[in-house]
């Protein structure tokens, strides 16, 4: 009798170790797509860098549900165009999850805030449609130099995340100065982070869907 016990226990371990991981297992393999502050800029190269992406700094987080499988960032892109780059960069792939981090461009071009809007609604709802988890996070603040800021835009993607129902990060919480720019120390040009300040971004997201 007690050798069918132990015969039946070692079956249901085998069994729980063939099972696949859910959710709440670890961390979800993750494409972050977004634009040149997802990819991270080099202050004195102007091109790609790892350092300066808030990225490096998430996934490396005990507290980050995310493990790194595409860094989808491309220089100058609007929120109109990750979404025309969605199917290949993230359907395809069909990663677990995706965090869409985007809008800085959308503001420093002067795109209506609701045709960006239009474009994060799409890529919320085709990457929930094939199953995969979405994050929002909000763009970073703007020095105000620019005479653009991010506030509109961050207001409209806050109430879709309430109405979509996907979880939703504003960084600039943490991150801006009373006039809406980035607090110093954190961005070489007003607009992109440096490596403290990409360590900050990453913090502020985690700070925040932590909240």
């Amino acid at each position: 009798m007690l050798a069918a016990v132990v015969a039946v226990a070692v079956v249901v371990v085998v069994l729980a170790r063939d099972e696949p991981a859910g959710p709440g297992d670890g961390p979800l393999g993750t494409v972050f797509l977004g634009d040149s502050i997802t990819r991270g800029v080099s202050a004195e190269t102007q091109g790609p860098s790892e350092q300066e992406s808030w990225v490096t700094y998430a996934v490396a987080d005990p507290r980050s549900p995310w493990l790194l499988e595409s860094n989808a960032g491309v220089f100058g892109d609007t929120l109109d165009q990750m979404w025309s780059r969605f199917e290949i960069e993230v359907l395809e792939p069909a990663p677990d999850a995706v965090v869409i981090m985007g809008g800085t461009n959308d503001v420093l071009q002067g795109v209506p805030t609701e045709e960006s809007l239009a474009a994060v609604r799409q890529m919320v709802e085709a990457a929930r449609a094939d199953g995969i988890e979405v994050w929002l996070v909000a763009p970073p603040p703007i020095d105000d130099g620019y005479a653009r800021s991010v506030a509109p835009l961050v207001a409209a993607e806050r109430e879709l995340a309430a109405e979509l129902g996907v979880p939703f990060a504003d960084p600039a919480v943490e991150l801006a100065d009373p006039a809406g720019g980035w607090l110093p120390g954190l961005s070489f040009d007003g607009v992109h982070p440096n490596a403290d300040g990409a360590r900050a971004l990453a913090d502020a997201v985690l700070d925040d869907l932590d909240g």
